[in-house]
């Protein structure tokens, strides 16, 4: 499991995941079924550009030990990262869309969780006041093979950089702080901004049918950094106006590798559970 590269946190700040590939031919798609790598819960997307919640339907996922992404799926259920649930107490967490908070009734882990596939949903216990026209990234059933070479948009809450190793806080620049944690020991800005980046889809050296790597560094030197875990790495299909959740941030090194759970390893478990 990637849990041996290092220790998931919270990831990025742009990330989706997604069934349907942009200008990839409709039979081509599955519609019957709709360096220390680290921590998932504990990243953000490096020089990420500033991005609207609505745009892939992103929230942030609260709670006392971590701040994490997700992604709505439907006005009451989100898609997360599995590392980002700490806690097996649904009054843990929060979650906030677009200014609006909401609580969470029930805690699903995929059950592969703890052998890779770091998803996880919350269903909340009251829905967000979003119209019946809303419209959710979709969910469908498809090979990673079909993603490698296609770009994808990330999203992600956390950190807007990352600095020097450090100990303490004054052994970083001014507008960062050291976090002390054995995982981390590094620098880091914070940033309240929802942010994305565009990246391409490369094959997973470890396991392609989990996994994928997001092609870093790339032209504007982007990369998931703490809060930016469960985060989606979304699929914009122009010849269907349709928008598809492809991946879940998962984790990075901070400087050359960013890692996505792939939905050829979750889709099915997260239409079983919507």
């Amino acid at each position: 499991m990637r849990h041996v590269l290092g220790t998931l946190g919270t990831v990025f700040s742009a990330f989706s995941f997604v069934a349907c590939m942009a200008g990839e031919a409709p039979q081509d798609v599955d519609q019957e079924t709709g360096e220390e790598l680290v921590s998932e819960a504990e990243q953000a997307i490096k020089n990420g550009t500033p991005a609207d919640a609505g745009e892939a339907m992103v929230v942030r996922v609260s709670s006392p030990d971590a701040s994490c992404t997700g992604t709505l799926i439907s006005s009451s259920r989100v898609v997360t990262a599995a590392h980002c649930l700490t806690s097996n107490n649904p009054a843990s967490y929060t979650v906030t869309y677009a200014g609006t908070t909401r609580f969470v009734w029930q805690i699903l882990r995929h059950p592969d969780a703890d052998d890779g596939v770091d998803v996880g949903m919350l269903v909340l216990s009251s829905a967000f006041p979003l119209g019946e026209l809303t419209e959710y990234p979709q969910v469908n059933v498809s090979d990673t093979d079909h993603l490698i070479g296609r770009q994808v948009t990330c999203y992600g809450y956390g950190k807007q950089d990352v600095g020097g190793a450090c100990t303490s806080n004054a052994q970083c620049a001014a507008g960062f702080t050291c976090d002390t944690r054995p995982d981390y020991m590094r620098c880091f800005k914070s940033s309240a901004i929802l942010r994305k980046g565009t990246f391409s889809v490369i094959s997973d050296p470890d396991d392609d049918d989990i996994w994928f790597q997001l092609d870093v560094p790339n032209a504007s030197g982007q990369l998931l950094l703490p809060g930016d875990s469960g985060g989606p790495c979304i699929l914009d299909n122009p010849d269907w106006g349709t928008k598809h959740l492809v991946g879940v941030n998962m984790s990075s090194n901070f400087s050359s590798i960013s890692v996505a759970t792939s939905r050829e390893a979750f889709a099915s478990w997260v239409l079983a559970n919507d």
